[in-house]
């Protein structure tokens, strides 16, 4: 593959098959949402190119540093952050919604975790139907009636 497809629930069906790299790499702005904090610290660190944002830094600052100096925007934020990358970028005059693609990682987790984890799933549910490209990507199965 060449692209992560959109539209779609992509069970990759192994781990570590480079589905997150691949979105990092392709053509285009891409916003990767992801559960935690550690995969986007991890993902952040691998990768030169990507911005890596969670709830733990000055969010918003480093969000406008990163889209003054870099032509294609790749940015891993948590799931509890998405929000706050989707309005910077706005605020910035950039719309995520039509110029980002929507990369949700481990979208499992947003059925596994709503009860305990209900705002940072909220983030993601009501802002990824808003983007014009998006897909939901996981390695983990789930049951078929979910």
């Amino acid at each position: 593959m060449t692209e992560i497809p959109t539209g779609y629930v992509f069970n990759k069906g192994i781990t570590g098959c480079g589905a997150t790299t691949l979105a990092i790499k392709q053509p285009g702005n891409t916003i990767l949402a992801m559960p935690y904090r550690g995969l986007v610290e991890n993902k952040a660190a691998s990768n030169k190119e990507l911005l890596g944002i969670h709830g733990e830094m000055e969010r918003e600052s480093e969000i406008i540093r990163y889209i003054q100096t870099h032509d294609q925007l790749k940015i891993a934020t948590t799931y509890d952050s998405l929000p706050v990358v989707c309005d910077t970028l706005i605020a910035q005059g950039l719309d995520p919604y039509k110029d980002c693609f929507l990369f949700v990682d481990e979208w499992h987790t947003l059925l596994n975790s709503y009860k305990y984890r209900y705002k940072a799933v909220r983030a993601v549910l009501d802002r990824a139907p808003r983007f014009d490209r998006k897909t939901f990507v996981s390695a983990t199965p789930l049951p078929r009636e979910y």
